[in-house]
């Protein structure tokens, strides 16, 4: 069996031992983040990662980090059984790490208490990193930052977006410029290192996701913000998949938040998107997201596909986990977190 070949059985061997409707029905009758802990280190896959902790007394906020080391260790794992020495494209997984911590520190940059961002600090990662992600911990003005990035492209983003005395830091721009330099990044590795099927098939599934972010933008900015179409367009990345470019432009310009909604739902995506049983956006976004990755993970041949469709489903399953243990820390109803939890 090829290295290539070894990291697609790899991939959907661990794909066959995700979390299953039986043991998320287990972990939503779990009272406590130690009884989560304890399912999931003693029933489930996550055994390895969860070894040697002691679930009676487990802090939740340890439990997610651990929960999050997840993904970066298979990762990890993954990438050794292919070709990486020929493939930049494996720095997405990278690049995804950094944007969402220099994004964390941002939005941090005005608390005293860093709790909620050293929680989420993936120092797991930082010998691939191109920047020392412990510093941002004590970061608190934006030089700092900058001082920081200073040996990384995204300084050059960051520089122009610096707010001048007096002025408030525009977040939603940095988040803009910083995710766009993402996309172009990785569509760039994308074009130049692959051919064919493995082509059409993984940006497939990263314009999708392009596009599915670029509808949560519009809508969050239409319900929460009331912002004008020039205001939506203007943070909007230029990939159209499944909506058409001039149609997408006419519902921004002509329909409220949940006239979009019912657009939607009578569009390409409507088997995702229905307005009665609507719950909220990014729920559908990630659900349309699961479907694909699900489909490729089970009929594609190429490992790089089946590695990115893993590592979204895995990415997903985070996300599930912890939407339950925030359930259960906040005491929200049994019901109302299975609503969110998409398997």
């Amino acid at each position: 069996m090829s290295s290539t070949q070894a990291l697609a059985a790899k991939a959907k061997a661990m794909y066959g031992a995700h979390l299953t409707k039986s043991d998320y029905e287990e972990l939503l009758r779990k009272r406590s983040v130690q009884e989560i802990a304890g399912y999931l280190k003693n029933d489930t896959h996550y055994d390895k990662i969860l070894e040697g902790i002691n679930e009676s007394s487990i802090h939740r906020g340890y439990l997610e980090v651990l929960i999050r080391q997840r993904l970066f260790l298979d990762f990890m794992q993954l990438i050794r059984y292919g070709e990486t020495q020929n493939h930049n494209f494996y720095q997405y997984g990278i690049l995804q790490i950094e944007i969402k911590q220099i994004l964390l520190t941002l939005r941090f940059l005005k608390e005293t208490e860093k709790g909620g961002q050293i929680s989420q600090l993936p120092l797991f990662a930082n010998k691939m990193t191109s920047f020392d992600l412990q510093k941002l911990v004590n970061v608190n003005s934006y030089d700092e930052l900058l001082n920081v990035l200073k040996e990384t492209p995204y300084v050059a983003i960051l520089v122009p977006l610096k707010p001048k005395p007096g002025e408030e830091l525009d977040y939603t721009t940095c988040e803009v410029e910083l995710n766009s330099y993402y996309h172009r990044e990785v569509l760039s590795h994308i074009n130049k290192e692959f051919t064919g099927t493995a082509k059409k098939q993984i940006l497939e599934v990263f314009n999708t996701q392009i596009e599915l972010d670029n509808i949560t933008k519009i809508y969050r900015l239409k319900k929460y913000y009331k912002s004008s179409p020039e205001d939506i367009i203007k943070v909007l990345h230029p990939t159209y998949v499944k909506i058409p470019k001039k149609l997408l432009h006419k519902w921004i310009e002509t329909k409220s938040a949940d006239e979009f909604i019912e657009a939607l739902s009578s569009s390409a995506y409507k088997s995702a998107i229905n307005r009665k049983d609507f719950v909220y956006i990014e729920y559908h976004m990630d659900s349309i997201m699961y479907n694909i990755n699900k489909h490729f993970i089970r009929f594609a041949t190429d490992p790089n596909v089946v590695l990115v469709a893993y590592m979204n489903l895995l990415e997903i399953e985070t996300r599930n986990i912890i939407d339950i243990i925030e359930g259960v820390r906040y005491k929200v109803e049994t019901d109302k977190i299975a609503k969110l939890l998409i398997y």
